[in-house]
């Protein structure tokens, strides 16, 4: 649950999902409301649910989209996760790329850390093995970065030793304690200096003032608007890739199939798409003028949007399979596939006009040829009788 008033980036969360799928063959797919992990996964891991509690260690990368989750063991390889509040108490070997309302980091990263959302928290017994590379509304950075900080955000605390560079800009300023330390330069950009001992930085220092505009008032809500619109994509994006991840666990073969006949007859499929898009349409509204035929009306017109949805999901696997088509389709390709092509999508239908009617001819696609699979299936289906 996001409860700040923060534009989470959408192009970042849809990386970190989207091109940080892995490729290996055994993965451990798990989704719940609640859930809690406890026994030890020797290979990659896919976790989806409101409230995650992982106890056990991960021999690989850990993938999770949750509202709340603590990750209290030790993962052999990268995390990626994003929700609401995330707190790691355990140990990342490798990158940990995190989008969130709440982040906090008590254990230690073995390379990169990205992180982006509402606020990060890296404790005093921290470390951070590569760079850390933020954007968030505040971050309170107490712990040991070995390489660089880049990025900005709202405003900055930091508190710990940095053995490299500090480059960032920030809304208001960022502040050193009287234990940080910065081993190389520090570059900033914000509204007023950074109060801090000279010898605490042993490169140059730079600082680049931020002139702040007169308040409007169209503006700012023409500002909000605008974020909200984002966090809402962001949200609806995130609710796709879960129930593509529920897809892919239980009708992995439906969505290859109606993948292969969206690849091999687009056209077909966005005109067959198109046309019971229109007739059903055309069937609810008719249905829709009559008293007795309004109750089925209302029923058809459910099932179409919800068709319609889970089109736009056939239809990222799809796209996805039109820029990655291994040799070998195991579940956890097909998810990432499926992840990537929804985020094309998706950030086509922001380019104005063209790109929303591109993304909705591209939904048809996908309709047109789930409808062709059901209806292959069902002959196939009658023909034995079953």
């Amino acid at each position: 649950m996001i409860k700040r008033n923060l534009l989470i980036t959408l192009i970042s969360c849809g990386i970190f999902i989207a091109f940080g799928t892995p490729t290996t063959l055994a993965v451990t797919f798990l989704a719940d409301n609640e859930l809690s992990s406890d026994e030890e996964i020797l290979d990659d891991a896919y976790i989806a649910g409101g409230v995650i509690t992982i106890n056990n260690n991960i021999d690989g990368d850990l993938f999770v989209v949750g509202g709340q989750t603590t990750i209290n063991g030790n993962i052999n390889g990268d995390l990626v996760v994003a929700g609401g509040q995330i707190t790691i108490n355990g140990d990342v070997i490798d990158d940990a790329r995190i989008g969130g309302g709440s982040i906090f980091v008590n254990g230690n990263i073995g390379d990169d850390l990205i992180a982006t959302g509402g606020q990060l928290n890296v404790s005093s017994d921290s470390l951070i093995g590569g760079s850390l590379i933020l954007g968030n509304r505040f971050s309170n950075i107490l712990g040991t970065i070995n390489e660089d900080i880049k990025g900005g955000g709202g405003r900055i605390i930091l508190g710990g030793s940095v053995y490299g560079d500090v480059d960032v800009t920030v809304q208001d300023t960022i502040a050193l304690t009287e234990k940080a330390k910065i081993n190389g330069n520090f570059i900033y950009n914000g509204l007023r200096k950074a109060e801090f001992h000279e010898d605490q930085v042993e490169g140059f220092i730079e600082y680049n003032k931020i002139v702040k505009k007169q308040t409007d008032i169209g503006g700012n809500i023409k500002d909000f608007f605008y974020k909200a619109y984002f966090i809402l994509k962001f949200i609806g994006y995130l609710s796709m890739v879960i129930i593509a991840f529920v897809l892919t666990m239980l009708f992995p073969k439906t969505l290859i199939k109606t993948a292969d006949i969206a690849k091999s007859n687009p056209w077909r499929s966005m005109g067959l798409g198109l046309v019971i898009a229109l007739s059903t349409i055309a069937s609810v509204i008719v249905l829709g003028v009559t008293l007795i035929g309004l109750p089925l009306a209302g029923i058809l017109l459910a099932v179409f949007l919800v068709t319609i949805y889970l089109a736009k999901i056939y239809a990222g696997i799809f796209i996805g399979r039109l820029l990655i088509n291994p040799k070998k389709m195991t579940k956890g390709k097909l998810f990432g596939i499926g992840a990537l092509g929804i985020f094309i999508i998706e950030i086509v239908s922001l380019v104005p006009l063209v790109g929303g009617l591109i993304a909705i001819l591209t939904v048809f696609i996908g309709f047109g040829a789930l409808w062709t699979y059901k209806k292959s299936l069902y002959k196939e289906l009658n023909l034995q009788k079953i």
